[in-house]
């Protein structure tokens, strides 16, 4: 009986052991809640993207972030899923001044869109709610980061509470109209994070249930106490600031706000950064909110790791402090990698924003099918393709959150009653001033028109009305009235100022097919000389006036990525011209004809030197042909001076040629700097007066080196030039775009 007893109580000695240890290991688990604070700073977030990592390799668990600006969008992304080696991939990987000027390929954009922004510097609006607006800068509505947002986040598209995510979070704006600091924790989480990034003055305010918000930065840049409220017992907090600038180093508008933000969070700071338990500053000086560069967010990435790397020590003694006192080898969760160009099974389509048959004819050039598997790319080939119509100021989506997913398309027609103004300076015309009023762009209407007035040394007024789709078939009509002066040479003669006035009354058929353009019709013209005709050999022309009534084709493709210093792309046009003076027959013979070509391309080598070869030449037949359709050379640009001008890049004035002409032009183009240039060309041609002797006609050839800035206001170019067409040194300067 003893012995039974005596083995009882050895039993309850044991089980009370065990019991001990038992709660001893389930105290040590019950781990502090770990909350992640991460500041404001625009491309300086690289930095946290470096901490981030370090943390993870440290073991530290995170349970709850708050983030103000660009820490919302790196917060946000880690909430749901998005690892340290996920997003150091995708911060280096965009190309973060597309995205933040919302920008759209050109080579995206209809032909109508090209030709406007490759012409026009301001537009002024008709309606009083909107503002002025220059073709290379100024406020920005945040699609394009709007939309990559909304692509890294689907499935968190309208989140009932920002709780739910896998890891917690908040981010933080400021509600301009009532002052306040807004903590949104509900709703869109790509929306949320936009808002959190509206710089104002450079990104435009997110409107939010009645508010309109900005960025959180301006009242609580290292939103420690939000974190805290959250639960957070231990606080990690990463500030991406860098001291009080001095007077020197405050050039620039970037520069200044971010200063100025920090004035004005400063009482919150100064306790939020006390409130702490450990505070990372990675050492950043030198860099700005704006420091998009490559090589800047290389060394912004690996500056936030080694300013981590730094609290080694630190970290490890607090993880022990997370996990009360417990091993070192204790595991934590790691953040799930997120994925964000997966194919999805799509419910209904919708478009808002718009209605009726422009929301038909929307829906049809989506080209997605409701109810069917798509992937990601697909949509942002949908939405690169409504951006680049330049017809609508918003181009978002929504994505449901569970499959199938409902595809939202948010829409926002532009307002296109405006007056468009370029202004322009070159040594051969001086100053030019175009200004430009149309409906040109309109979607909603089958009625589209456009007035344009140059001044400048060959002034012009044109009036155009078109009917047809904005981006179908179209029959137009147009009146032209102009007045030609310009500097005529035959050979290196000088035969004097050729000036005459010109009308054109133009019936025409188009068509724009992505960067195809077809345009054909019949034109009446009508010149009434001011001065002698000259032909190739230097004799006198005498005419009072031409009338003609010609039929013309032109088929142009243009891809090229920019107009004025392109990197990639082509561009073609073929001309096909008719010339009579009734209709039927010129000067009671046979009618005489013309075939124009000029087609080139850019080979790169490498990101700053560029080959950029091209072909050109004009071609006229016939046996009586009037001098005015004479070949015309000259200058940096075709149709400066005569629509049927081809240009010849190494010699200023208009140099006549026999009846056929062919040239070709290699040039090479190097990037100095972000923006200068420097391009040298050669062309060499041949001209003949009848076409089988072209190759054995006469030489033409020329070289030019020119200095261009890539300016916000138009390329600035200075050229040197020679060539024997005029045999003479010659200088250009221009500045503007061309118009």
């Amino acid at each position: 009986m003893k012995k039974w007893k005596h083995i009882c109580k050895q039993a309850v000695c044991l089980i009370v052991m065990l019991n001990c240890v038992g709660g001893f290991n389930l105290h040590a688990q019950e781990r502090k809640k770990v909350g992640l604070v991460l500041g404001g700073g625009g491309a300086k977030g690289a930095a946290e993207v470096g901490v981030l990592k370090v943390l993870e390799e440290a073991g530290i668990p995170v349970d709850y972030i708050a983030g103000t600006s660009i820490g919302a969008i790196v917060g946000g992304l880690y909430a749901i899923g998005y690892d340290a080696a996920t997003l150091d991939s995708l911060y280096r990987n965009q190309d973060w001044m597309f995205l933040i000027k919302d920008q759209v390929k050109r080579e995206s954009k209809s032909f109508l869109s090209k030709e406007e922004k490759d012409k026009y510097l301001l537009h002024v609006p008709l309606s009083k709610e909107k503002k002025v607006a220059f073709t290379s800068g100024g406020y920005v509505a945040g699609q394009n980061i709007l939309n990559l947002f909304s692509k890294l986040t689907v499935g968190y598209h309208d989140m009932e509470s920002f709780s739910e995510l896998p890891i917690p979070f908040r981010c933080v704006t400021v509600d301009v109209v009532e002052g306040k600091e807004v903590v949104l924790d509900s709703g869109s989480l790509p929306l949320a994070m936009r808002a959190s990034m509206s710089i104002p003055g450079a990104f435009a305010p997110v409107e939010w249930n009645g508010m309109l918000l900005v960025d959180g930065g301006a009242l609580n840049n290292l939103p420690v106490d939000v974190v805290k409220e959250m639960g957070a017992e231990v606080i990690i907090c990463v500030d991406l600031s860098t001291g009080w600038r001095e007077k020197e180093a405050l050039k620039s508008a970037t520069i200044v706000l971010d200063q100025l933000f920090g004035i004005m969070a400063q009482p919150k700071y100064r306790a939020n950064k006390e409130a702490a338990d450990l505070y990372i500053n990675p050492m950043l000086k030198g860099y700005s909110a704006a420091s998009f560069q490559p090589e800047a967010i290389d060394t912004m990435l690996l500056r936030g790791e080694m300013a981590a790397r730094e609290k080694w020590d630190e970290l490890i003694a607090l993880r022990r402090v997370i996990y009360n006192g417990a091993p070192s080898g204790t595991s934590s969760p790691m953040p799930v990698k997120q994925k964000y160009d997966g194919t999805y099974r799509i419910g209904q389509i919708q478009i808002e924003g718009i209605g009726g048959k422009e929301k038909e004819w929307v829906r049809r050039q989506i080209a997605l099918q409701e109810y069917s598997d798509i992937r990601q790319d697909e949509i942002d080939k949908a939405l690169v393709k409504l951006q680049g119509l330049d017809i609508f100021s918003r181009v978002e989506y929504r994505l449901g959150n569970t499959a199938p997913h409902n595809l939202v398309f948010l829409l926002e027609m532009k307002n296109y009653q405006r007056i468009n103004i370029g202004v322009r300076f070159d040594t051969e015309e001086a100053a030019g001033i175009i200004i430009n009023t149309s409906n040109s762009q309109q979607l909603a209407t089958r009625h589209h028109y456009s007035v344009t007035r140059r001044i400048s040394t060959n002034p012009y007024m044109e009036a155009e009305y078109a009917f047809g789709h904005l981006f179908g078939a179209k029959l137009g009509l147009s009146y032209r009235i102009g007045y030609h002066d310009f500097d005529l040479y035959t050979g290196k003669h000088e035969a004097g100022d050729m000036k005459f006035m010109s009308h054109a009354i133009q019936g025409y058929y188009t068509r724009d097919i992505a960067n195809f353009r077809m345009k054909a019709g019949m034109q009446f013209e009508y010149f009434d000389y001011r001065s002698d005709l000259w032909d190739r050999h230097g004799l006198r022309q005498s005419e009072n006036s031409d009338v003609f009534l010609n039929y013309f084709t032109d088929f142009t493709m243009d891809t090229y990525d920019r107009a004025y210093f392109p990197t990639r792309g082509s561009r073609v046009q073929l001309q096909g011209y008719l010339y009579t003076d009734n209709g039927i027959s010129y000067d009671d013979d046979s009618p005489f004809g013309a075939l124009a070509l000029h087609a080139a391309t850019t080979i790169p080598f490498g990101s700053r030197f560029y080959m950029l070869p091209a072909l050109k030449g004009r071609f006229v037949f016939g046996d009586g042909i009037s001098p005015i359709y004479q070949n015309y050379v000259g200058g940096v640009f075709e149709a400066d001076y005569l629509p049927w001008q081809k240009a010849w890049e190494s010699v200023q004035g208009v140099h006549i040629l026999e009846r056929n002409f062919a040239a070709a032009r290699l040039a090479l183009r190097y990037r100095i700097d972000k923006k200068f240039y420097i391009t040298a060309l050669g062309e060499y041609g041949k001209e003949s007066h009848e076409i089988e002797d072209i190759f054995s006609g006469g030489d033409l050839w020329g070289c030019a080196l020119r200095f261009s800035y890539d300016f916000l206001l138009g390329p600035i170019a200075i050229q040197a030039n020679y060539s024997n067409l005029h045999k003479n040194v010659g200088v250009y300067i221009n500045a503007g775009f061309k118009f």
